[in-house]
């Protein structure tokens, strides 16, 4: 019969990606207001049909940017939530 549980190694680098993503929260910050700022500039550019392929590019690499950038706040939100601090990193699996 095969476990289901996570070994120790993938505990151990789940918990090191949970650290760097509640370290780092400002890259994410920074990948939503890349991705806004791609949207609004994307928009514009459908005003004029030239410009229309470059804009729809803006939009995909926008919401790229704003996906990314949603998942680690919602990771940040989550850890914080938890009474985690920035940079935590423990072995202990979630107790949910």
């Amino acid at each position: 019969m095969t476990s289901t549980a996570p070994s120790s190694t993938d505990s151990s680098s789940w918990a090191l990606t949970r650290a760097l993503v509640h370290r780092y929260q400002w890259f994410h910050v920074t990948l939503g207001l890349i991705g806004n700022g791609s949207f609004v500039i994307g928009s514009v550019f459908f005003l004029w049909e030239s410009w229309q392929r470059a804009g729809t590019w803006l939009f995909i690499i926008g919401s790229v940017g704003m996906l990314i950038g949603s998942i680690g706040s919602a990771i940040v939100s989550y850890e914080r939530s938890k009474g985690r601090q920035p940079g935590d990193v423990d072995d202990q699996q979630d107790k949910t």
